[in-house]
């Protein structure tokens, strides 16, 4: 329901009597169980619900077809609404194991097949602990969440967090057409916390009226879960008279969400080449580069993938969790993230991040979004930039070309123009690189098959 609150107080109270009901329609500790509900306050019981009674709960996007929910982790049950009446089964006293499953998270889907991360509550608690570094109790802070709630980010941060933590927080319905809503709830309730991926930040500057939304309460704005852009940090904080608020973060659904952060007040790191870091890590998480890739260790990272040994062996080795991720540590010991290792693309010897050229091609007029690829040929690895073009806009193809060549010095093989919404994108809104990659390959080579990276 739109604009209900609950106290803190009545959601203990709401949960006790809906896990009691839970219990008695057959849900038992240790079961997995898909959540299907929409963002919002029966999502918030149901997930600390399930959590009461020692079941494992796995949130899903209501739209992902029930099919796909129980073929990535075989749920006991699927809950697509809440019970409200009924017989209650009396509840056991409170679990403290640590080593228990706390919930399954679905990862991004960004390669491939998504699978779901075993995250425990020593996980959890480690994670929590983490956010101590941005997110001060005492503080009196409001946070503000628009990340989906089966996303990591709104999981932990928006959902999680302030029950531990006991500060307010204001959900809004996570989609494109309520970035408006978002932050005019910043901006009425005072929020100083709250946080999105990269794009949402490029929308809100062109989607948001900065006289309808005053976000001068707002202390600390993460942005992560892609590729962060130095313009798009620029060009949102100019709009919205904001200075050292958007703080780059990195993360991933296998470290429980947070690996490092800019703190609050810092000045943003940028390389020669324009990358963005993404702050130091977080404490009690150790991150070391090996061949290019991120590699982290903490208590905070997870136990593994559900039903996926194989996938497991070769993310865990030797205690470090293998990212997938390529990146780089400077001096300082910030860390740069380029991008995914199945992403990157080689042009002569070098590695190029889709970043340099997405940012690029996206400063041309008429581009609403970009994403670049390494394309397999008989020669060499072809560079091919797909652009979603604005209804009626004449062909940007000679711009594009002109923008990259300026940015990297040299342009793409090709660029491919094509209407909005037809890049392939997570739930979440991010670019499935390897699956665009794999559908030009096809076009191109009917006989190329795909190797989409399964993990993300």
């Amino acid at each position: 329901m739109r604009d209900e609150a609950l106290t803190y107080g009545q959601l203990l109270d709401d949960v006790e009597s809906l896990a009691g009901l839970l219990l008695h329609g057959g849900i038992a500790a240790g079961n997995r169980v898909a959540l299907r509900l929409s963002a919002g306050l029966d999502l918030v019981r149901a997930f600390f619900a399930l959590q009461r009674i020692g079941a494992v709960p796995c949130i899903f996007d209501p739209n992902v077809p029930r099919e796909t929910c129980e073929r990535r982790i075989q749920p006991a049950h699927t809950l697509d609404a809440i019970p409200t009446a009924g017989a209650r089964a009396p509840l056991p006293k409170w679990a403290d194991d640590p080593d228990a499953i706390a919930f399954l998270q679905s990862t991004s889907g960004t390669s491939g097949e998504a699978l779901a991360a075993i995250v425990l509550q020593r996980n959890v608690a480690a994670s929590i602990a983490s956010a101590r570094d941005f997110l001060d109790p005492r503080a009196g802070d409001v946070l503000v969440g628009w990340v989906p709630p089966w996303h990591d980010l709104g999981l932990l941060r928006f959902l999680i967090a302030p029950v531990a933590f006991g500060v307010p927080c204001h959900l809004i319905p996570p989609a494109i057409r309520t970035i408006p809503e978002w932050f005019a709830t910043i901006a009425n309730a005072g929020g100083t916390i709250t946080g999105a991926p990269d794009f949402a930040w490029r929308l809100a500057t062109r989607l948001v009226d900065p006289a309808k939304a005053d976000l001068r309460s707002l202390r600390f704005a993460t942005n992560g879960g892609e590729p962060v852009r130095a313009s798009t940090i620029a060009a949102f904080e100019s709009r919205f008279g904001l200075d050292r608020v958007i703080r780059p973060g990195y993360g991933l659904a296998e470290a429980t969400l947070g690996v490092t952060s800019t703190r609050a007040g810092e000045a943003l790191r940028i390389d020669e080449r324009g990358n963005v870091s993404c702050g130091r890590p977080l404490k009690d998480v150790d991150v070391r580069i090996e061949n290019d890739e991120i590699l982290v260790r903490g208590s905070a990272v997870f136990a593994g993938y559900f039903d996926a040994e194989e996938a497991t062996a070769n993310v865990l080795r030797d205690g470090w969790l293998r990212t997938g991720d390529f990146g780089s540590i400077d001096a300082n010991g910030d860390l740069y993230v380029l991008g995914r290792q199945r992403a990157m693309i080689k042009r002569g010897g070098a590695t190029l991040a889709p970043r340099e050229l997405e940012e690029a091609a996206q400063s041309v007029r008429g581009v609403r979004l970009a994403a670049a690829v390494g394309v397999p040929s008989d020669i060499t690895e072809e560079i091919v930039i797909v652009v979603e073009v604005e209804p009626r806009t004449p062909s940007v193809e000679a711009e594009v070309r002109a923008a990259i060549e300026r940015a990297i010095g040299t342009g793409p093989h090709r660029v491919v123009e094509q209407p909005p919404r037809t890049i392939p994108r997570t739930s979440n809104g991010k670019i499935r690189h390897a699956v665009l990659r794999d559908q030009l390959s096809l076009r191109s080579n009917p006989s190329v098959n795909s190797d989409g990276d399964s993990r993300k």
